[in-house]
């Protein structure tokens, strides 16, 4: 038997776990489950029930079970605090990471998990675009510098993202006989790598996710890619590079997300990376957290920003109106653990 954590439970662990690293670091060669404790006796033998405890005495919430991954069928018997998911065959070189005496799904291998379940685990009952928005949401996160947190500020910075759009690609890719992975696969369509901020994903999905699902349908950017600072302005600064927020090269263009604490720690402050990026000809538009939070205001400078990317964005009324503002309310308005 081994204890092996996925699901909602591995997306705490890799949430709330200090990993200095990508997860690369922790991956191990095991790539065959074996079975999960499941019975309340096995479970109390390999301690499930302790590490239970030990991780809410951390920050899980209550009302989540431990998730546990097995080879087997799941019991019938009804386990107080402990969820076990079946998964057929073996999993790909790399699946599982290092967790202690245990082991914890990747990330890729978690959004893949997560997909197979979103109905069950959202609370709230969703249109299928709707789960998949989450879950492009939560692969943003994952390929990004930033983890999701029950707090006043809503998150905490990573030094490094833990995984790529690229990993996660092909590792949807091998698994694609399971039934979360097509779901997964058209999320992932949608991330990209580096975002700060969950308001910066929140920013990127709504300018660039089609219209059938309430975004402006804008080209996709690049996300805090490293520019370097001309020669020439060395004497104005002691930076040697800006690292904007959304960058579209081929138009000059960058978008900036201002938020309350958004970028805290970063090298360069956002009002000085505004007047450099300016200096070194890029046209710079700015975004704040009224902006996302008013969709008059978000909509007059998205038009801006439209017209700069030689795009006319069509009058938001209507049908699209109502989506536009679903968009709004789950990404910008609505707390949730996924």
């Amino acid at each position: 038997m081994s204890v092996v954590f996925g699901h909602v439970w591995a997306l705490w662990w890799w949430r709330n776990t200090q990993v200095k690293a990508t997860a690369d670091s922790l991956r191990t060669n095991v790539c065959s489950l074996e079975r999960a404790p499941s019975t309340v006796a096995e479970l109390k033998k390999e301690h499930v029930y302790d590490k239970r405890q030990a991780y809410l005495a951390r920050g899980f919430p209550q009302d989540l079970p431990l998730d546990l991954l097995s080879k087997d069928a799941v019991p019938r018997a009804r386990l107080v605090g402990v969820k076990i998911h079946q998964w057929n065959g073996t999993v790909p070189l790399g699946a599982l990471c290092v967790a202690g005496s245990d082991f914890v799904c990747s990330p890729e291998f978690c959004l893949v998990l997560v997909a197979c379940c979103i109905r069950g685990i959202c609370q709230e009952r969703l249109a299928d675009w709707q789960y998949t928005v989450v879950l492009a949401e939560l692969a943003c996160e994952l390929c990004g510098t930033y983890s999701k947190q029950d707090t006043k500020r809503g998150f905490k910075n990573r030094d490094v993202p833990l995984v790529n759009t690229f990993q996660l690609f092909a590792f949807v890719t091998s698994v694609n006989h399971n039934r979360g992975a097509t779901r997964a696969y058209e999320a992932i369509r949608w991330a990209v790598d580096g975002l700060n901020s969950p308001m910066e994903t929140a920013l990127y999905l709504m300018l660039c996710l089609p219209r059938m699902w309430g975004g402006l349908a804008l080209p996709r950017p690049r996300s805090n890619w490293v520019l370097d600072v001309p020669s020439g302005l060395w004497q104005k600064t002691r930076h040697r590079h800006i690292m904007p927020d959304l960058y579209w090269p081929e138009f000059a263009l960058i978008v900036e997300f201002f938020g309350e604490d958004a970028h805290e720690g970063r090298e360069v402050p956002d009002a000085e990376r505004q007047e450099l990026a300016q200096d070194m000809g890029y046209k710079v538009i700015t975004f704040r957290n009224d902006d996302l939070q008013d969709l008059r205001r978000f909509n007059a400078k998205a038009g801006v920003v439209a017209r700069y990317l030689g795009h006319e964005l069509p009058e938001v009324s209507g049908s699209f109106a109502g989506l536009q503002g679903m968009l709004q309310r789950m990404l910008v308005a609505h707390k949730r653990w996924v």
